[in-house]
């Protein structure tokens, strides 16, 4: 199981939110204020579940713009998450610096 979640829900919510705003310019050229209210009410409730998911995420959507799908990305992130768990911070200096010591001499 993975903790990265493709960011096609939020592109699925722009697209959602894009298709009320077109309903709601359609019936206000019409002049039915009754599917205006209505669709008004759907636009409001998609912005807001929109808001409420992204305020329960515990850091910020991250979009990478370098090469490989989606499915590849996901596998290296975790492949680094779990080699950056089985190495502390303090590890990974000591480990560093060793390296330096045997370049120089």
């Amino acid at each position: 199981m993975t903790l990265f979640l493709p960011a096609g829900i939020i592109s699925d919510n722009v697209s959602d939110l894009a298709e009320k705003v077109a309903e709601l310019r359609a019936y206000f050229e019409q002049g039915d204020m009754i599917r205006l209210k209505e669709s008004l009410r759907d636009l409001e409730e998609i912005i807001l579940e929109t808001a409420v998911f992204l305020e329960t995420l515990s850091c910020q959507p991250l979009i990478y713009t370098g090469k490989g799908s989606t499915d590849e990305v996901i596998k290296r992130l975790e492949w680094a998450l779990t080699l950056a768990e089985k190495n502390s911070a303090t590890d990974i200096i000591q480990q560093s610096q060793e390296r330096k010591k045997k370049g120089t001499k």
